[in-house]
Parts: structure tokens; C-alpha cells; sequence
């Protein structure tokens, strides 16, 4: 191709391009009318090149007052919860031994004093925040404390999952919150459940919630720490309520049965974890000196729990097998065992729930003369430890014992959903005699514990 004809072939390209473009200019610029005979035309507004794509408007955010501060978004995507609560307790020991490292004086002091946060993010995850700021032990300042910290997956109420720290499934007890418990303190043996730790759990409710079931795997070394060694805890537990699916007005709809167990291996653990403080009263009252917790450990336990009206009972009974190596004696083995039983009768006529809120029909206000709800609660529980404690060397027989029986009056007011007031009374009968420094020894022991309850 000579330079002749590569001139014609630009000159031609130029030219084409030229018609192209005054074309469209054509087509876009419309030509005058006369305005006496022009129809009306309707022309389409035309966005700019370089405009940007407008944003997607925010998920409107809304805020209620039910049990907390509650926050909800439009599109589903946040539901969370903001609370609190406080346990304020007044304990009183009568004819207290003047002993303060087997008995503590009689005192106000902050139970629980904890924040919350807990809800839903993209409708499946869930998550749980708490932190505790009680009152420090023996004179020390309060320290905050992580208790509960997990996310998890929920879409599914026949399998979902839990990752963080959270209470083991162990203990029917142990596991109904603080906020709803039905006395001041948990039962005697309450020390010895698994408690909280971190770990991961599957679980979930079948054929309409008649059967639940909780399978973890954790540390075994309680809340907040780093586990010392590499032997980890399974626990399970299985609930039954035979009649969930029943009508409401049915008599044992809310009867439930369960059964739970934790294995773990134990490796070289401090002996002091089998001292034993009274839950009520805290009368220290066994105090293990000698060996190291070494070998498997492992729980067994049944639960019992009924509701119909205003009426409650429950129970639980369990057995705990652990293993020490004291001097030339190793593997020996180790059993303690307890159970609980209690009723509550709601006097005030308010249905009792399944670990839950108590409604009062009529909220305290005096100006209307209405009071809030009434509840009468009694509790009989026992703990005691095998004789090869004893005959083991891991404690003294003198002045200790391996057992006590425990017996609780108490009432709980409650004058909102949200405000309680409960007076406990309890008797604690030990199997032997305590010695206290001042040389006294004693089995029986009563006092009291006042509770105060606020949530927010």
C-alpha cells in the first residue's frame, strides 16, 4: 500500500466519523416548531455520566424497654439486648464462731454486680457479653471479671452451636440463671458442678422441644484461664418433657427428666480444689492439705423438674469420682455425692415458670394498693465426701468434716417483674463436729441471708 492510498483511506475514516457525530447531534438537538402547531413531547430526563450510584438506605433502628434496653433493626439484621442486674446480700450468722479464716463476720456485700449484652446479628448468629464487678473476698477490692463470652449458630432448633465461655451442661442448678434461681444462694454442693469454662457445644431441641439435648467439649479448667495441661472435659446431658406438646391447662406439661455426665482427664491439679466452704453461711468446714488431684475425673447426675400453677418442685442427684496421689499412695480414688430437692408455691396465684421471669399479676404500687407477687420456697440438700479423704491422709479427720445437710426457708417478693426481695433462713448440720481457733467446736449452725434483686 503506497502512501497515496493510505492518505484516502484516513481522509475517508475522518470524514465518516465527522457525519456520525454530526448525526447524533442531529438526533439529540430537536429541530424549532412552530408553537401553534407542535404536539406536546415528553422528553426523558437523562443522568448525568458521572453520576454515582445513590447509597442503600440504613436499616432504621428501633429502641424499647423489655427486660433491658432492647434495639432492633428494620431489615432483622440486629437484635440485641443491653441489661443488667444487681444482688446486693446481708449475711448473718447466729452465735458466729470468733474465728475469721473458718468463718467470715457478718456482712453486706455485692453477690453479683454485672453488665449484659446479648442478641442476634444476621438472624442466625448469636452472642452473649457479661461482665461481673462483686464485691472482693476477705476485705480485698472488687475486681471485673469476664463471665460469659460466646457467639454461636442458631438457625436450626434442632442443631446449633456455641463457641466461647459459657456454662458446661451439668447441674440443673447450676445452669438456671442467677436472675431466676429461687434462693439466695445455690445449693452445698453447687462448688463441685463444672460451672463455667471455654469450649465449644452443639446442641438442640427435637420432635417439638419433647426432647434437648447439649454435647461440649472444653478446657476443664473454669472461666478465664488457659488450660494447664492437655487434658480437655466432654459433658453432655439429655432433657425429656414427655408432654411439651400438650394443651397449656395440661397438669405435667412442664415435667421434665434429664441426665448429664462429664469425663476428664486431671493432670497434676492443686489438692485445694476439694476444700469445701459452706455455700450459705460460709463456714469453711473441710480443708485438704495433702497430695495432687491426678487421673480421670468424672460426673453423673439426674435432674426432676415440675411446674403446674403456682406450684414448683425440683431435684437432682449426683455423683463426682475423682483421683489423688498422696505420698507413696497413687491413683487412690476419691467420691463425693449430693442431691437437691425443693418446692415453691406461689401464694399470690401467679403461674410458676420454667426458669424464668416471675410476672406479679398485680406490680407493687401503693398508691393503687397492690403489692406484687408472694413466693414461699423450702430446700433440703446434702454433699458428702467418702471416708478415704480421711483415711487417705488428703485431710485431717480432726476438726473437719466430710459432710453436711442443709435446710432453706425463704420468700421471695417480687415487686416487678424486675425488683425482688428475698429473706432466706438456713439451718447446716455437719457430719462432725468443726474445730475453730478459739478451740470451740460445733455442728449445727443457723443465719440468714437478706438479698436485694434489681435488673435493668
Amino acid at each position: 500500500m503506497n502512501d497515496a492510498t493510505t492518505m484516502t483511506i484516513m481522509a475517508m475514516l475522518l470524514l465518516t466519523a465527522s457525519a456520525a457525530t454530526a448525526f447524533a447531534d442531529e438526533q439529540e438537538t430537536p429541530r424549532k416548531q412552530d408553537p401553534t402547531t407542535a404536539e406536546p413531547q415528553t422528553t426523558k430526563e437523562e443522568k448525568p455520566k458521572d453520576a454515582k450510584p445513590q447509597p442503600k438506605e440504613e436499616p432504621a433502628i428501633t429502641v424499647s424497654l423489655r427486660d433491658g434496653i432492647h434495639f432492633r433493626s428494620s431489615d432483622g439484621n440486629l437484635d440485641s439486648t443491653l441489661g443488667g442486674y444487681m444482688g446486693l446480700h446481708y449475711r448473718y450468722v447466729s452465735q458466729r464462731p470468733d474465728d475469721n479464716v473458718r468463718t467470715s463476720p457478718d456482712s453486706w456485700f455485692l453477690r453479683q454486680a454485672r453488665i449484659d449484652l446479648a442478641g442476634a446479628v444476621y438472624k442466625d448468629f448469636d452472642f452473649r457479653i457479661v461482665i461481673d464487678i462483686p464485691t472482693g473476698s476477705n476485705g480485698s477490692t472488687s475486681t471485673a471479671a469476664l463471665t460469659d463470652a460466646f457467639i454461636g449458630w442458631r438457625r436450626h432448633p434442632e442443631l446449633s452451636f456455641r463457641l466461647g465461655q459459657f456454662k458446661e451442661p451439668f447441674g440443673q442448678e447450676q445452669t438456671t440463671g442467677d436472675r431466676v434461681v429461687e434462693f439466695a444462694e445455690r445449693s452445698e454442693s453447687d462448688r463441685f458442678t463444672p460451672q463455667r469454662d471455654i469450649g465449644a457445644m452443639v446442641y438442640g431441641r427435637l420432635f417439638d422441644g419433647i426432647l434437648g439435648y447439649e454435647a461440649g467439649w472444653f478446657n476443664g479448667n473454669g472461666r478465664s484461664v488457659v488450660d494447664s495441661n492437655k487434658g480437655k472435659e466432654l459433658a453432655g446431658r439429655l432433657r425429656v418433657m414427655p408432654f411439651a406438646t400438650a394443651d397449656e391447662s395440661f397438669l405435667f406439661k412442664n415435667l421434665r427428666f434429664g441426665v448429664a455426665a462429664t469425663t476428664a482427664s486431671v493432670q497434676q491439679s492443686s489438692i485445694n480444689g476439694l476444700d469445701a466452704t459452706s455455700q450459705y453461711l460460709a463456714i469453711f468446714y473441710l480443708d485438704a492439705t495433702a497430695g495432687t488431684l491426678d487421673g480421670e475425673r468424672k460426673r453423673l447426675g439426674a435432674e426432676f423438674n415440675w411446674n403446674s400453677g403456682p406450684f414448683g418442685l425440683r431435684g437432682e442427684a449426683w455423683r463426682r469420682v475423682d483421683h489423688v496421689d498422696v505420698g507413696t499412695l497413687n491413683n487412690r480414688r476419691l467420691d463425693m455425692t449430693a442431691w437437691i430437692a425443693s418446692a415453691t408455691w406461689l401464694v399470690t396465684g401467679e403461674k410458676k415458670p420454667l426458669e424464668s421471669w416471675v410476672d406479679p399479676m398485680t406490680p407493687f404500687d401503693p398508691s393503687e394498693g397492690t403489692w406484687g407477687a408472694l413466693e414461699i420456697a423450702f430446700r433440703a440438700d446434702r454433699l458428702k465426701f467418702s471416708n478415704e479423704i480421711f483415711t487417705t491422709g488428703v485431710a485431717s479427720a480432726a476438726g473437719n468434716s466430710n459432710g453436711v445437710t442443709a435446710y432453706t426457708f425463704g420468700l421471695n417478693w417480687f415487686l416487678t417483674r424486675h425488683i425482688r426481695i428475698s429473706p432466706d433462713l438456713f439451718w447446716e448440720v455437719y457430719d462432725d463436729p468443726i474445730r475453730f481457733s478459739t478451740g470451740r467446736t460445733d455442728r449445727h449452725f443457723f443465719g440468714g441471708i437478706l438479698r436485694f434483686q434489681l435488673e435493668f
